[in-house]
């Protein structure tokens, strides 16, 4: 080859490189830049995201990645599985956030015994070594946890963030060393888990093999942590509002939290703040924990939204002229159903294997409803074994393992409460709990009440669950009553009573109750006027033995001031007499059987009907035990004896026969928060005979009005009442819980 033919061939190979570097450049400057979306962390002023992602939405904007900070998290993260702005805005308004961060479950999932001892108390501390401690947080998450896994379920079988419809990463703060950590990876509900854990109000997670917890600690607006994965264009939505410099604005045990947290994230905002290509701060003037006031926040965020709307439109019209992306499809729904293949159990050391497969064996290779999972975790929880009760499902295939994991609760806790009322008068009640003290699946309540009629009460279960266990229980008490005749003040009573009894027991879904076995007691009267000459003989300590069946069923929605369920106690009583023979003729064998009945009917928001009725008979001869007697009178719901029936219009104890009929129908009004208002109708017939009950009865009608408010240590409540068998009006005055 000649030298110009080189040098021709030289320059055009140079010719055709430098096209082909020219049409690579070309090639690059016009490929579609990345967008990723930040939002920042902010508790409840996070709602306001619906109206940023509905305008993202409907500008036709694709997100290549979403990354968020506790509340950020949870909201990008719905869109990151595929939820539509408006599923999420429905999300948002179709929770109970008073219980969801409270860790409240419905009543109904409590187990009978706890709602027997543990609904009363005023506060609670739990003990630890034998000595009062302060737990971790206030709560635990318990049911955020199951929140999370309902709704991010479409994403169960995802491990690697970035293969969600929508790629997506979330913060949180290594609790022992301070430092931020990016989730990307692992179980979704657990990692959102993790990045909205806020110290000291939610229990640090253990993710990884870190605790974790509130990623806003160091890192609540990650937009550099977006800019690191390489995305091109960043748009943050940010609802911080920065330092208060103004103590007025300090105003609640939150607001001074969050301003102390946010000293140690300030250099962080600011290096996001520096990398975002477009930023959208939201200013929401409510506290970080208004959960309550969803509609107005979302209010908010959708005026944000459409000043920011032609901006964000501009933007996603300019990236589809260089390359059309759809957004994605929004239609993501949690899943319905799981196929279980075994199910497996971690933290459980005190409570055993077997009590759990009491609750969750049933789900091994089965088909299941993710709302019997939820069901089933509650049940669990409402035992008051564990401080939480979580789950994971894990899959490598088609079928899923279920992970149940447990916390166990303090071995104790001590709660305190005070009362006072116009029959019992004043008193303070300490109430001790101690599970898994003597012994697995154990628990132990004692009751101390002290004041002008003390008591004594404890209870030991070992607790099987829907199987028969074993229990025995102690009740001592001494209480005064005054006797009255024609509406006549005859003599005063002081009644000591000390009953032990052991007894199989069984919990039915934690709303029933059936207990079988045997009973001694031992009791005297004290009359401060002599007039009855079977008093006489009380006044010496009585023996009785025995034999019962009860059974209980609970299913009100609340303790007090219920909307709806009803409460039923049923008992049946076979006594025998174990004092001395000279005073056998006086208190004979015999049997007593009765029922209570309440139901609560919803009517309308404020309207409440609620009625019942008491049916209480004596079998046998015409001499029972003295306490064995029903007792009518007083505005008591809870009484030292179960005998002792409440009758509106009447005084304490006023009315006593062998054989009792109650009515009760009431209305209540809740005419403010936390005022209610109640109409109460009461009809009984009382006969000491149960051969002609129905021939000469003694009816008895009352009436009365109650006002009460519900406070922190319980209802406060004062009652106008009258009856056919008392002249003019009575009052009666109520303050703090029933015990």
């Amino acid at each position: 080859m000649t030298r110009n033919s080189t040098l021709l061939l030289f320059l055009l190979l140079l010719v055709f490189q430098t096209n082909v570097l020219a049409q690579q450049e070309n090639i690059k400057k016009t490929t579609r830049p990345t967008v990723g979306l930040v939002l920042s962390g902010g508790g409840a002023k996070g709602f306001a995201y619906v109206g940023i992602l509905k305008a993202i939405q409907q500008a036709g904007l694709h997100l290549d990645y979403i990354g968020g900070t506790s509340m950020g998290s949870i909201m990008g993260g719905l869109y990151a599985v595929g939820y539509s702005p408006e599923t999420i805005e429905n999300i948002i308004k179709s929770q109970n956030w008073d219980m969801l961060l409270h860790d409240k479950i419905s009543r109904k999932y409590l187990a009978m015994e706890e709602k027997g001892f543990t609904e009363n108390s005023i506060t609670t501390l739990p003990l630890k070594k034998n000595k009062i401690g302060l737990n971790q947080s206030l709560y635990q998450g318990q049911q955020i946890n199951l929140l999370l896994n309902n709704f991010f379920s479409p994403a169960f079988e995802i491990q690697d963030f970035s293969n969600l419809p929508t790629p997506f990463f979330c913060m949180g703060t290594n609790i022992l060393n301070g430092k931020s950590v990016m989730l990307k990876t692992g179980y979704l509900p657990m990692a959102i888990r993790s990045s909205m854990s806020i110290p000291g109000y939610f229990s640090p997670t253990y993710y990884q093999g870190k605790y974790l917890v509130d990623g806003g600690v160091v890192d609540n607006y990650p937009a550099l942590q977006m800019k690191k994965l390489g995305l091109d264009i960043i748009v943050g939505a940010d609802v911080q509002d920065g330092l208060k410099n103004n103590i007025k604005e300090l105003n609640s045990l939150p607001a001074i939290a969050n301003q102390i947290i946010s000293y140690s994230r300030q250099d962080a905002n600011k290096e996001g703040y520096a990398v975002t290509n477009k930023y959208i701060h939201i200013h929401v003037p409510y506290d970080i924990m208004a959960f309550n006031d969803y509609d107005s926040i979302i209010a908010i965020g959708d005026r944000v939204a459409k000043k920011y709307y032609p901006q964000i439109k501009a933007l996603a019209d300019s990236l589809n002229a260089i390359e059309y992306i759809p957004v994605r499809k929004k239609d993501a729904h949690p899943l319905e159903f799981v196929d279980i293949a075994k199910v497996y159990y971690a933290g459980n050391k005190k409570v055993s294997r077997k009590f759990l497969e009491n609750y969750f064996g049933q789900f091994n290779n089965k088909k299941v409803a993710l709302n019997e999972i939820d069901k089933m975790i509650r049940m669990a929880y409402g035992t008051k074994y564990f401080s939480h009760v979580f789950y994971e499902l894990k899959t490598d295939g088609d079928k899923f393992d279920l992970m149940i994991n447990v916390k166990e609760s303090s071995p104790g806790a001590l709660g305190v409460a005070l009362h006072y009322d116009s029959d019992y008068q004043g008193s303070i009640l300490f109430n001790i709990v101690m599970r898994n003290w003597a012994g697995k699946n154990s628990k132990l309540f004692a009751q101390t009440t002290l004041g002008t009629n003390p008591r004594f009460k404890a209870l030991y279960l070992l607790d099987k669950g829907p199987h028969l266990g074993l229990g025995a229980e102690l009740d001592a008490f001494s209480f005064n009553f005054d006797s009255y005749y024609n509406n006549i003040q005859q003599t005063n009573y002081k009644f000591t009573n000390f009953a032990t009894s052991l007894f199989l027991n069984a919990n039915l879904k934690n709303l029933y109750n059936i207990r079988t076995g045997v009973e001694l007691e031992r009791f005297k009267f004290n009359e401060t006027y002599v007039q009855d000459s079977l008093a006489v003989l009380s006044n010496k300590i009585n023996t009785f033995g025995s034999v019962f069946f009860r059974f209980k069923a609970d299913t009100y929605d609340k303790s007090y001031f219920p909307t709806k369920g009803f409460r039923l106690f049923f008992n049946f009583k076979y006594i025998f007499n174990l004092t001395p023979d000279e005073y056998v003729p006086f208190f004979d064998n015999t049997s007593v059987a009765y029922i209570n009945y309440n139901i609560n009917f919803k009517l309308t928001d404020k309207w409440v009907m609620n009625t019942g009725a008491f049916q209480g008979i004596t079998l046998g001869k015409e001499n029972p035990v003295s306490q064995y007697n029903y007792f009518l009178g007083g505005q008591n719901p809870k009484n030292y004896m179960d005998n002792f029936v409440a009758f509106t219009g009447l005084r304490f104890v006023e009315e006593t026969g062998k054989n009792l009929s109650v009515a009760r129908f009431g209305l209540r009004y809740n005419y403010a928060k936390n005022l209610y208002a109640s109409l109460a109708f009461d009809g009984a017939m009382i006969n000491n005979q149960l051969s002609n009950y129905f021939d000469k009865p003694d009816i008895i009608t009352g009436y009365g009005l109650t006002l009460s408010y519900m406070s922190f240590i319980g209802p406060v409540e004062v009652s106008l009442m009258g009856s056919n068998k008392n002249q003019g009006a009575m009052v009666y005055f109520n303050l703090g819980y029933w015990f």
